[in-house]
């Protein structure tokens, strides 16, 4: 193991490990040691940061009006890979699995999980075309670790995780099960997303949850997080707007006048 650059990293906590009948598991503590400084090798936790988040401007006005940035299920998105890749490429095929309920256990786990999506990229590219006119500059804060912001990961050259599952199985003949391996799935993608370098704000509702505003949006479930306000996972800041071209700028402008005039929010058309 010590050939790899990440095991030095891992190795003041590989003690931390235990053997069950099948698998390989970290001690039920509450410590996490060791899975946290696996995952910190595998993403990167921007704890909190300011970045763009784009939408139309009918995403816009509706932001605006009811002074909340919604969080949506990972469902929305389990056409595009959401957790069946990370399945795939790193063989947890558990998550593939059908459940007694007949739902396939990553749609089970993916309606429980509530993500924006986000970016540092400061050069919009196709991002207009993509996902709307209008990019909101968002300070976001995760309240003491109750919710992730992480990058996305795209591939998985340098990932600890297929070394330790080999290791695993042919040392121990058991699968390798890190902490919290279902819902950190949620960070990973295909290349094909890679151009979007997406930053992942994510939460999770567990049975006993009672702190999260829960909302319908169309056919799927969204979480609402108050701009501007303390809020027990996260806090969401809105620092300024840019628009792609002018003619949206006078739209922008009338929505911020009739629904934030007290939050001087300016907009702009952007320079790049």
């Amino acid at each position: 193991m010590r050939k790899y650059p990440w095991s030095a990293k891992l190795e003041p906590h590989y003690s931390r490990l235990r053997a069950t009948d099948n698998a390989i598991l970290e001690v039920p503590d509450g410590s996490h040691s060791f899975s946290t400084a696996l995952w910190s090798t595998c993403y990167k936790d921007m704890a909190g940061a300011v970045l763009w988040h784009y939408t139309p401007i009918a995403g816009l006005a509706g932001i605006l009006k009811s002074r909340e940035v919604w969080l949506h299920s990972l469902i929305k998105r389990m056409s595009q890979g959401e957790l069946t890749d990370f399945a795939k490429q790193f063989d947890y095929s558990g998550l593939l699995a059908i459940g007694e309920d007949g739902q396939r256990i990553a749609d089970t786990f993916a309606r429980d999980l509530f993500y924006l999506s986000l970016t540092e990229q400061e050069e919009p590219a196709g991002m207009w075309k993509d996902f709307g006119e209008v990019r909101l500059r968002l300070k976001i804060v995760p309240v003491q670790q109750r919710a992730q912001l992480w990058r996305m990961n795209y591939l998985p050259g340098g990932n600890p995780i297929p070394i330790l599952k080999q290791f695993a199985q042919a040392r121990f003949n058991r699968h390798f099960v890190p902490w919290q391996v279902s819902r950190n799935g949620a960070f990973f993608l295909d290349s094909y997303h890679s151009q979007e370098a997406e930053v992942r704000l994510l939460v999770k509702r567990f049975d006993q949850t009672t702190d999260l505003v829960v909302k319908q949006s169309q056919r799927h479930e969204a979480v609402a997080i108050p701009l501007g306000k303390p809020n027990s996972r996260v806090s969401i800041d809105l620092v300024c707007i840019e628009v792609e071209t002018k003619e949206s700028l006078t739209a922008v402008q009338q929505l911020l006048d009739a629904h934030v005039p007290d939050l001087n929010i300016q907009c702009t058309v952007c320079p790049l």
